[in-house]
């Protein structure tokens, strides 16, 4: 069996190379999309989620120390059940959200806030018993000043100044 013949192949000159072109960067399109991540995060307000009670200084307050004539004090106040004041006083703080804020309001709404509260309660079957039972306590307004917001609604219901505790620290 004879081999296939070789067949000359031309000889190998070096190719001259065009130098690279850089590359062109595409033009922008009219109205598109500013780049999202490019931008710093620290646009966004920080939100606080939940204070220390001793730092608050939660204290409860006695129904019958209220009375309808008094005025607004340094404090805020919020109404819960028994229940719920001891599973914060076991947690040990008080817990909060933009999505889920802690109503409070000053001391002339807490009788209206509470008179409400008795008239759902008492369509309630199962209303009377000690952990059903509502409980008032009262936090230091200036501790949480910058992270409330104004409660409209309840404010126009009850005449009274109505707050929001959300956790976004105001911007003044």
């Amino acid at each position: 069996m004879a081999g296939l013949p070789l067949i000359p192949t031309a000889p190998r000159h070096p190719r001259r190379r065009r130098p690279a072109a850089p590359p062109v960067a595409p033009p922008p399109v009219a109205g598109a999309q500013p780049d999202l991540f490019a931008g710093a995060t620290t646009d966004r307000p920080h939100a606080l989620t939940y204070l220390d009670i001793t730092a608050l200084g939660l204290a409860v307050v006695p129904v019958h120390a209220l009375r309808p004539d008094d005025g607004p004090d340094g404090y805020l106040y919020h109404i819960t059940t028994a229940a719920g004041l001891d599973m914060l006083r076991a947690r040990g703080t008080l817990l909060f959200s933009p999505r889920a804020p802690l109503v409070l309001t000053e001391r002339p709404g807490v009788l209206p806030w509470l008179a409400n509260m008795m008239e759902v309660m008492e369509s309630d079957s199962e209303a009377g018993h000690r952990s059903d039972s509502p409980v008032v306590f009262r936090v230091k307004r200036f501790v949480i000043d910058r992270l409330l917001e104004h409660d409209p609604d309840q404010t126009r219901e009850y005449g009274v100044s109505f707050f929001l505790l959300t956790g976004l620290a105001r911007q003044e």
